[in-house]
């Protein structure tokens, strides 16, 4: 799949927990193609979600893209854990600790045959990402502050951040998607797409309304063309 292509994501931190394959299996038939996973230690955002064991739950309930953002202080010890629990893509943040460096950790990603990107926290520049953009497939731009969905969506701090990563991205011919995360809806979604993301995390707006199918529908419908 190339960068020019809209595809919507629902966030797993949205679903319900109690009857996650049956979570799972409603995200799919709604028609995803990816589902995003957001893995919090406590520390580096102030709350918890889940770890390898949850992604290699999904990973037996479903063939989709797993795309799993990784919101923790040392990733690179983490890294091996989520490879060997089924990621597909996983996203480490610029801002966190490492015990070795952040192009260490894309590089053993890769070696290990998945995607990798970065993650920007709202209030980090475009210019942070700019040693790693040659070597990742997809740049996250937080849109809220990560740790907790349901958050308003901080148009006026990210989305000069966005267009400036797709005006970098296009005039050194490079390929990487551009990904939003946070207070996503059919309202916000246009907006970031007019600012170069391809790609939507949507949780509260895709896993909230009973109807998926429809929320799914209408959430593509804002980004089409």
């Amino acid at each position: 799949m190339n960068h020019t292509t809209n595809l919507i994501l629902p966030s797993l931190l949205a679903a319900d927990w109690s009857k996650i394959d049956a979570e799972v299996k409603r995200a799919s038939d709604a028609g995803a193609k990816w589902l995003h996973l957001d893995v919090m230690d406590g520390a580096f955002v102030d709350n918890i979600s889940f770890g390898p064991q949850m992604v290699e739950t999904v990973r037996k309930c479903t063939d989709m893209f797993l795309d799993v953002h990784l919101m923790i202080h040392r990733p690179d010890h983490y890294t091996d854990r989520f490879i060997k629990a089924g990621a597909q893509n996983i996203t480490i943040h610029v801002e966190a600790n490492y015990d070795t460096s952040v192009t260490e950790t894309l590089k053993r990603i890769r070696a290990a045959g998945l995607q990798c990107g970065i993650a920007l926290h709202p209030s980090t520049p475009f210019e942070a990402a700019l040693p790693f953009v040659q070597d990742i497939d997809l740049l996250l731009v937080m849109t809220v502050v990560p740790g907790f969905g349901g958050q308003p969506f901080m148009e006026q701090e990210t989305m000069p951040k966005l267009a400036a990563a797709r005006d970098y991205r296009d005039a050194h011919g490079l390929k990487f998607h551009l990904e939003v995360d946070g207070g996503i809806y059919t309202h916000t979604a246009p907006i970031a797409k007019q600012n170069g993301a391809n790609l939507f995390v949507c949780g509260t707006s895709s896993f909230g309304p009973p109807d998926m199918q429809q929320s799914m529908r209408e959430l593509a419908a804002a980004v089409a063309g």
